[in-house]
């Protein structure tokens, strides 16, 4: 009885060692899953700050250009 004991408590332990393996395999596939998905993302916001960043110089110089017409209509206009 001892014997079959024994065999039971060392496959338990390799069952146990299995799941441990697999467990520790799956959390590091989804932190490298994550830090995928955060390098896209980061990439992604890079890319939106550029465009922002070139819209609003685009912005400040047609309000500019603009300022400078209503400038010189207003000169135009009281002549």
């Amino acid at each position: 009885m001892t014997g079959m004991s024994r065999d039971n408590w060392a496959f338990g332990a390799q069952i146990v060692s299995a799941i441990g393996i697999l467990v520790i395999a799956v959390v590091t596939f989804i932190n490298q899953s994550n830090k995928e998905f955060q390098d896209e993302v980061r990439a992604e916001l890079t890319g939106l700050r550029t465009e922002l960043t070139s819209i609003r110089s685009e912005m400040h110089d047609m309000n500019t250009r603009l300022g400078r017409v209503e400038g010189y209509l207003r000169v135009s206009g009281n002549e």
